[in-house]
């Protein structure tokens, strides 16, 4: 999460409203069936056992095998982004697509909700969410790319819930949250302080750019997750408990903003949400 000294802007302040709202929408109508594979690497190289998944390697094998990617991935666009700046926004917004596109048609699908009996249909209605999704993402800033960006998180984060076994997704949680906190501060996320604000404009899509500051896509993703995996292992109360744990956690990452240009966006959020999550699924 990144500050940005433009004119105020309400969007920064809604925008976890607007992606509780996205999310608990995904799922009342897209809950997908179970995978019918149980590995989809990077995602889930291991298979994690039925019973007693804790003492197992996997989940953890899992978390560092996905999050190494992430951060070979992420160094990799950054050098891009340096190098050839235009080739980075090229692929920032092919990648947009690409996540609103398959999130949505793996969920429709996956659910059941084939519109019209067509897959092809309901593959390029689709792609076309994605298509207009990204248009918002690119050429719009504040409330438009809350919107666009809540979407897309919405729909990533129901998809990683769905696909990632639930004590992985618990791992994967607290790993992320140490992970993006080691990356704003001494990695690839750090090169990308000095950036100007034409930086971040190039890469919207990987991040979602308002006014008063930019929240990375990936933030999004993650926060709609873990709602997601809360409605999954605990249920309706505590999925609630911990959205509203996210929103917090939220507000007080953008209140670090006043005093430091750039903070992990997922380290607040997670880690609250990961310590609710532990407690209402182990201790009570």
């Amino acid at each position: 999460m990144k500050k940005d000294g433009s004119r105020p802007d309400p969007a920064p302040l809604i925008l976890p409203v607007i992606l509780s709202v996205m999310t608990w929408a995904a799922i009342a109508t897209l809950v997908p069936s179970p995978p019918p594979i149980k590995t989809l690497p990077p995602v889930v190289t291991f298979e994690e056992p039925p019973s007693a998944p804790e003492v197992s390697s996997a989940p953890y094998l899992n978390a560092t095998v996905l999050l190494a990617a992430v951060g070979v991935s992420g160094t990799l666009f950054v050098l891009l982004l340096k190098k050839r700046p235009s080739l980075a926004s090229l692929l920032s917004a092919a990648l947009y697509l690409l996540v609103t596109g398959s999130s949505m048609s793996y969920l429709l699908l996956s659910s059941g909700h084939v519109i019209a009996g067509s897959v092809s249909l309901t593959l390029l209605l689709s792609y076309g969410l994605g298509a207009l999704c990204t248009y918002l993402i690119r050429r719009r800033t504040g409330l438009a790319a809350a919107v666009s960006g809540s979407i897309t998180g919405a729909l990533g984060g129901l998809v990683i819930a769905s696909v990632v076994p639930p004590f992985t997704s618990l791992v994967l949680m607290g790993a992320a949250a140490l992970f993006d906190l080691l990356m704003v501060w001494r990695g690839y996320l750090s090169a990308m302080r000095a950036l100007p604000s034409e930086g971040y404009r190039t890469i919207r899509g990987m991040v979602v750019e308002m006014r008063d500051a930019s929240v990375g896509l990936g933030d999004l993703i993650f926060y709609a997750m873990a709602i997601s995996v809360s409605f999954r292992i605990a249920g309706l109360t505590t999925a609630v408990a911990v959205n509203a744990v996210v929103i917090a956690g939220y507000y007080a990452t953008l209140a670090m903003l006043r005093r430091w240009d750039q903070v992990p966006g997922l380290s607040i959020p997670l880690g609250l949400s990961l310590v609710l999550l532990v407690l209402r699924t182990y201790l009570f």
